[in-house]
């Protein structure tokens, strides 16, 4: 054999200006080289909920139940709000038929009023109109008492004028010079009545 050293042989670690330092032969121990002491492995505890173990058919029955309670919480819900909505409802179509009534018996009221104000002017025409009868009823009235005073007046004067008195009743005054002069004026009145019958019939149309 040659004394040539062998590549597989370990060399001894040479210094920087030797040449290029090599790893040491034997490795270095991990503990050696940590300052601290390694701390035994302890388990990590299981929490309180972790440790309990529950079978999966006990598991469904209580998603079951849970499912049921929120549903149930849901419609009672629902229903609340339903039951609002409703009686929200029910509130404004109550305001809306006590609005629509209060318009009716407040149009009804002015139509009474319209209506009984109408009943008065028509009353106070009536009444107005009624006046207006009378006063031209008094004025006609009036008219024909003053026409018939002037017809009597002319009649009078007509027959004062026309009057002769018999000859001996020119002063004297006995029964008959006043029976004398009641029948002529009798028979004067009605021939007058008689010729103002006359004109009255050829005056009219």
């Amino acid at each position: 054999m040659s004394d040539k050293p062998s590549d597989a042989a370990p060399t001894e670690p040479q210094a920087a200006e030797n040449g290029p330092r090599t790893e040491p032969a034997k490795p270095i121990a991990v503990a050696a080289a940590t300052p601290f002491k390694r701390m035994p492995y302890v388990p990590k505890r299981r929490r309180r909920w972790d440790a309990i173990d529950v079978p999966l058919p006990l598991q469904f029955a209580i998603a079951v139940i849970l499912g049921v309670l929120i549903a149930t919480a849901i419609a009672a819900a629902y229903v609340k709000w339903n039951a609002r909505v409703s009686a929200e409802a029910n509130a404004r179509a109550a305001q809306e038929e006590i609005d629509r009534l209060a318009l009716e018996r407040q149009q009804q009221i002015e139509a009474e009023q319209r209506a009984a104000a109408e009943r008065q002017r028509v009353a106070t025409e009536e009444e107005r109109a009624r006046i207006e009868r009378l006063r031209e009823e008094q004025r006609l009235a009036e008219e024909s008492r003053r026409a018939t005073l002037s017809d009597a007046e002319r009649m009078e004067r007509a027959f004062a004028a026309s009057y002769r008195k018999p000859p001996g009743c020119a002063e004297a005054g006995t029964l008959e010079c006043a029976n004398h002069y009641i029948r002529a004026k009798r028979a004067f009145e009605a021939q007058y009545a008689r010729e103002q019958a006359r004109q009255r019939a050829a005056s009219a149309p």
